[in-house]
């Protein structure tokens, strides 16, 4: 039987996909005499070529890796490549790669989570765990990669290049992870609501169809039903012009609103749901404090989310992050502490740990795990209530995360990755109470706790 997930994804990206669509594959294997076991692949397809070539092929006696880049790519050659990655298969052209481990494929979608602010189509097919190298092997995958004619300094380097995790190597599962792109987008940088104007740019893909695209609005604070609205025929479009149309959508609204939600799919999919915001209404006086001085938040942005390097720089722009949503974060000055410590106007704790790279994450979980029991330790004995909530934020998307739901869980610490810093963003106009969001999340790890203790 076909796994639903499956058909839902490959339903999907038949409403995506276009003709000339750009192809993006890495890929680690090791090398076999029948076929090379495949232990991780990201294959993404987007509506725009890639603006830097990192083409490369690496295939080496202890490992092969690769960067393939691909641009036009026809509609037909696409479904081919995403039915075989389905079955676990990766074509090269020359060579096929098969997903290692044992033939069962189990599927896993983000695409259905309701939460998500933006939706590529996504999909994870993974196998079962295959043995660990030895130690010698993975030394000597390590020493081989230093001494390629692209030099990487061993397999994490390699991974954290690729952008694609390395969890097969360490006991984990070999995973393909797929990622289809909108043929549309709506641009929200040059999207405003401003003086009761409602103003919205799209850009679409030469080849679409744009009588696929549904762009609805919900506004605020409007109680009755006249805010709520689908506008997709209200779209202006444009010639194609620099590989790309663009389409503009102007309306008034009431005086009243201060504040729009836009909703746009295509098909049956949601591409993207956004706030936008009047800076003159602004309900949220913190939102607007930090508004006046880093406008649109440009900033705070681009340190949270527009791929960071400076991990201080990163932690700042999560403790803004913070503070826009109601919280009290502090920045260390000593450096054996951890990156922020947090309070909500209750009183309750949270200890953070950020960072930007997924090689360190191990580290951070167990420096986190171990500052929250030794506070907590010395907040019990002073008499104050000991319970504190750990959070670990990383600036990478959460599948490319290489980290157990299950040892999350164990360790009782929250995972925030890139995806959960953006859907914040679209909640600093109208945040929720902080000491409810805290109090939710312990009750989940005590009631993960009781499940795990009665499954035993």
């Amino acid at each position: 039987m076909s796994d639903p997930q499956k058909l839902a994804f490959l339903a999907a990206t038949d409403e995506w996909i276009c003709d000339d669509y750009a192809l993006d594959l890495r890929y680690i294997a090791l090398p076999h005499p029948s076929a090379p076991a495949l232990l991780s692949a990201a294959i993404r397809f987007y509506p725009l070529p890639a603006k830097d070539n990192k083409a490369f092929h690496a295939h080496l006696s202890s490992l092969w890796v690769g960067h393939v880049q691909m641009y036009p790519v026809k509609k037909s050659e696409i479904e081919k490549h995403l039915r075989n990655a389905c079955e676990g298969i990766v074509d090269l052209g020359e060579q096929t790669l098969t997903l290692g481990g044992k033939p069962a494929l189990d599927y896993y979608s983000e695409t259905g989570n309701v939460g998500r602010w933006y939706s590529e189509i996504d999909l994870r097919i993974s196998s079962a765990a295959i043995s660990i190298p030895s130690r010698h092997s993975r030394l000597e995958m390590n020493n081989q990669l230093r001494a390629a004619t692209i030099p990487f300094d061993g397999v994490e380097d390699l991974a954290r290049s690729l952008g694609i995790d390395f969890a097969a190597l360490d006991g984990g599962r070999p995973a393909i992870n797929l990622h289809v792109g909108p043929p549309a987008d709506l641009i929200i940088e040059r999207s405003r609501l401003t003086d009761d104007q409602l103003s919205l740019e799209f850009h679409a893909h030469p080849s679409f169809d744009i009588e696929r695209l549904n762009i609805a609005i919900r506004c605020e604070p409007l109680s009755d039903l006249s805010g709520r609205k689908q506008l997709a025929r209200s779209i202006i479009w444009g010639e194609v012009s620099d590989g790309k149309r663009v389409g503009t959508l102007k309306t008034s609204l009431p005086r009243v609103v201060d504040s729009v939600l836009t909703m746009m799919m295509i098909g049956q999919s949601t591409v993207r749901r956004h706030w936008l915001v009047d800076a003159a209404k602004a309900p949220n006086k913190r939102w607007m404090a930090i508004q006046h001085f880093d406008k649109g938040l440009q900033k705070i942005r681009d340190a949270v989310l527009h791929k960071p390097t400076d991990s201080r720089r990163f932690e700042q722009g999560v403790a803004s992050l913070l503070f826009l949503l109601g919280f009290s974060p502090a920045l260390f000055i000593e450096t054996d502490a951890p990156d922020l410590i947090v309070v909500t106007p209750g009183g309750q704790l949270i200890l953070v740990e950020c960072t930007i790279k997924i090689a360190d994450f191990s580290t951070k979980l167990g420096k986190l795990v171990d500052r929250r029991g030794a506070l907590s330790k010395a907040l019990s004995s002073a008499l104050y209530p000991s319970e504190i909530l750990a959070v670990l934020i990383c600036a990478a998307e959460r599948d490319q995360i290489a980290v157990p739901k299950a040892e999350l869980e164990r360790q009782k610490v929250l995972l925030l990755s890139g995806e959960d810093l953006l859907a914040s963003f679209d909640q600093v106009r109208h945040p929720s109470d902080p000491d409810a969001l805290v109090t939710a999340e312990l009750k989940k790890f005590d009631s993960s706790s009781l499940q795990s203790v009665a499954g035993e």
